[in-house]
């Protein structure tokens, strides 16, 4: 979960843009340098035409998850268990292990293997990871980068933030209050769920650029181009995550 730190941090006026370049020096290339330029290029395209302010963020992990690997170590452990009971009643013929089953070694040793395979093969983690409360993490996050980069602050309340984590694989919408006028929960929606294929597939810039694109066309002539300037950087954000 998200620091109550980052999010106070998150209810402070916008960061220095000085801070935040210092920050992103550091950040995590989740991206190819031909893929970053072609989603600032659209980013910048997309503003252009809707009237709209966008920031993309991609984020390796929305949450460092600690029930994850605690799960594996029970489903390792359980599994070693029944293995051991087998055994021990006849039911698995295996030269020599017998003698080796006694004790919770072999039980525990499974349950730690578990353990590391889930924290460091991701599809193991991924599928031990609850979808309700990774959605969830993921909003939670994507709200705090909302206030961090003081997407609120735009002069007509017109920022859109579109969010992709990649652990989750999961993506999320945030639209400041003068772009809910004109684009429905509904529509979000429904383009986040345009986006998900492409997330699983790995196609990152293929889910943003679908994220932009039709939110442009559903922003097209609605704003009036109220943006009258480049009121929030076009730059790709990439992040760690937690």
């Amino acid at each position: 979960m998200i620091s109550a730190a980052r999010i106070a941090a998150g209810l402070r006026p916008a960061a220095h843009p000085l801070t935040i370049a210092r920050h992103e020096t550091n950040a995590p290339m989740h991206l190819t340098a031909q893929e970053q330029q072609q989603i600032n290029e659209l980013v910048a395209e997309v503003e252009a035409a809707s009237g709209a302010q966008f920031i993309v963020a991609v984020i390796g992990k929305a949450d460092a998850y600690p029930e994850i690997p605690w799960k594996a170590f029970a489903l390792g452990t359980v599994s070693a268990a029944l293995l051991v009971a087998c055994v021990e009643f006849g039911l698995v013929s295996w030269p020599g292990l017998r003698a080796a089953v006694f004790g919770l070694i072999p039980v525990l040793a499974a349950g730690m293997v578990f353990a590391l395979v889930a924290v460091f093969v991701p599809a193991v983690g991924r599928a031990l990871l609850d979808r309700v409360r990774a959605r969830a993490e993921v909003e939670q996050y994507a709200r705090a980068v909302f206030l961090e980069r003081g997407m609120f602050q735009t002069r007509h309340r017109v920022g859109v933030l579109v969010l992709i984590s990649l652990f989750e694989r999961e993506a999320m919408i945030l639209a400041d209050t003068g772009v809910r006028q004109h684009v429905t929960a509904g529509q979000i929606e429904a383009i986040v769920a345009q986006m998900a294929p492409l997330i699983r597939k790995g196609l990152v810039f293929g889910a943003a650029q679908t994220a932009l694109t039709t939110l442009a066309a559903l922003l097209r002539g609605k704003l009036g181009r109220v943006a009258v300037a480049d009121e929030l950087s076009d730059t790709l954000v990439q992040e760690r995550g937690s």
